[in-house]
């Protein structure tokens, strides 16, 4: 009788033996199956098509999400103290560990350094992005933020921190933290200023030659004071006539403070109360004859948390504005210098592109 096997098993119909069913595999024409697939360990189906048997592979040019970490870019030149952003960001660092997040460490000492830092961090994919600096810091990293839709959270470093003031109401880096680790979140508006990505104000006018003027110095505290440094800054300045425009409405103006808001604050001061962080339209301020007496009182007041907008200083709200002409003029977006050269400077308002922490939880 000749020795069974696997076509004589097959035709015969029988179950094969252990010995036979060994000699089956072993003498297969692809040779022996790998040990995974010969033997699996507990329940479940069997590798197959649109089954991961191995770990993720990212696609190229877009790396893995790291779900539990947080990326902290440092700007080692904001403010007055080099050394404080770096030892808040690593106190930070301790808490988030200690709570079961990642935390990775990005610091620049250059505007050139900081944008490479801001771009490798979000790459990442990361739960969240958090700055250490001041409001330029503050603009580069949320432009990447807002670009890839993640989260971005602030700590105030820098000299006046308006971006951050204007969205939480003080500027104390302990309290900041504390709002990055509650994890709460709102949407807040962006604006594009001839495709120049900003989030606090644009001004120009008066404004760049008083900021000139304070230098490295600390805010004056006193009204009197405002008033006799705005003073000096009017006579600095030349008021040049503009074109402007806020959606359909178009008009002339000779103004010495021209200034776009989309937040409140601009030198620590509040000068734009009406302006909604989520609401989508653009403030305007302006002196429509550039008066040089009614920007000074104006300023004064202003310290003082007490004035009233009239015919004197006007505020418009509005989706979209453009002014002209913009070049000749010195700027300063979200308080940085920046120049334009078009004949006209087209602002727009982009609402709620931007997701930031909040210390309200939504309801």
């Amino acid at each position: 009788m000749p020795e069974p096997n696997r076509r004589n098993v097959r035709k015969s119909g029988r179950k094969p033996t252990p010995d036979e069913r060994h000699e089956r595999i072993d003498d297969s024409p692809a040779g022996p199956l790998p040990a995974s697939s010969t033997k699996r360990d507990g329940p479940g189906p069997s590798p197959g098509r649109g089954t991961r048997t191995g770990p993720r592979q990212s696609r190229p040019g877009r790396p893995t999400p790291h779900r539990r970490a947080y990326h902290l870019i440092v700007n080692q030149a904001a403010g007055n103290d080099p050394y404080l952003p770096l030892r808040l960001a690593r106190k930070l660092e301790r808490r988030q560990r200690r709570a079961g997040w990642d935390c990775h460490i990005h610091s620049a000492r250059t505007w050139d350094e900081y944008t490479q830092a801001a771009a490798r961090a979000v790459q990442h994919r990361p739960v969240a992005v958090v700055v250490f600096g001041g409001d330029g810091a503050v603009r580069i990293a949320a432009a990447q933020v807002a670009r890839s839709r993640g989260l971005l959270g602030i700590i105030p470093c820098g000299r006046h921190n308006n971006i951050f003031r204007s969205l939480y109401g003080h500027t104390d880096p302990d309290e900041a933290m504390d709002i990055v680790r509650s994890h709460y979140q709102m949407r807040i508006d962006a604006g594009l200023a001839n495709g120049k990505f900003f989030l606090g104000s644009l001004v120009t006018g008066l404004m760049p030659v008083l900021i000139d003027r304070l230098g490295p110095k600390k805010l004056p505290r006193l009204g009197l004071t405002w008033s006799k440094l705005a003073a000096r800054s009017a006579d600095d300045t030349m008021p040049q006539t503009a074109t402007i425009k806020v959606d359909a409405y178009t008009f002339k103006a000779q103004p010495l403070i021209l200034q776009v808001h989309l937040l409140s604050h601009f030198l620590s001061l509040q000068f734009a109360p009406v302006a909604t962080p989520d609401d989508g339209r653009l403030v305007l301020i302006y002196d429509p004859d550039g008066a040089r007496d009614v920007v000074v009182q104006y300023l004064k007041e202003l310290r003082k948390n007490r004035y009233q907008y009239s015919d004197g200083i006007q505020i418009i709200r509005g989706r979209r504005m453009a002014i002209s002409p913009a070049a000749g003029r010195v700027w300063l977006i979200d308080g940085d210098p920046v120049e334009f050269t078009g004949d006209e400077l087209n602002i727009e308002a982009l609402p709620q592109v931007l997701r930031v922490f909040s210390n309200v939880k939504e309801k």
